[in-house]
């Protein structure tokens, strides 16, 4: 019988480890602000996080509501074999789709990239922190015009449900 590896299992090579933590079923609430990248709204979405089999690539649903409209998107996730940086493809149920760089940063999951509103591009960056010995996270939006001053539009925590 041949043993399983990790490009059997859907286990994570070593280098992938941080993002391990993720994998799983979270629910997740919070709040949009009121901001240029939206009104306020409350957020409710159920997350799942598991490896494509090989363990090369995480993939992340999102699936909720922001306020009483649908919001939902598809990552995946593959480690840059070149850095300690993650390459995130974002597909969005509104047809747009995103291009983010992710990193652990002393214990954080970091995720940074561009948003365009109203014809210029904002900076964006979402801050995660695992607590709860994993079996929960919160995570912060922002957005900045220049990269200097940055202001939240986001604010969710999540519970791991198995």
């Amino acid at each position: 019988m041949t043993q399983p590896t990790p490009e059997r299992s859907g286990r994570p090579h070593a280098e992938r480890r941080f993002p391990h933590a993720f994998v799983g079923k979270w629910k997740t609430e919070g709040r949009q602000h009121e901001t240029v990248l939206g009104s306020a709204a409350n957020i409710s979405a159920t997350e799942t996080y598991e490896w494509l089999t090989g363990g090369r690539f995480l993939v992340h649903r999102f699936e909720g509501h922001v306020g009483d409209g649908p919001a939902a998107c598809i990552e995946i996730i593959g480690h840059e074999d070149s850095s300690d940086r993650y390459s995130v493809h974002t597909f969005y149920n509104n047809g747009v789709t995103r291009r983010w760089r992710g990193e652990e940063r002393g214990g954080l999951w970091l995720l940074t990239g561009d948003w365009p509103v109203a014809g210029r591009t904002q900076k964006v960056r979402c801050t995660i922190a695992l607590l709860d010995e994993e079996r929960a996270m919160k995570g912060k939006w922002e957005y900045s015009k220049d990269g200097s001053k940055w202001h939240t539009f986001w604010d969710v925590s999540a519970t791991k449900l198995d």
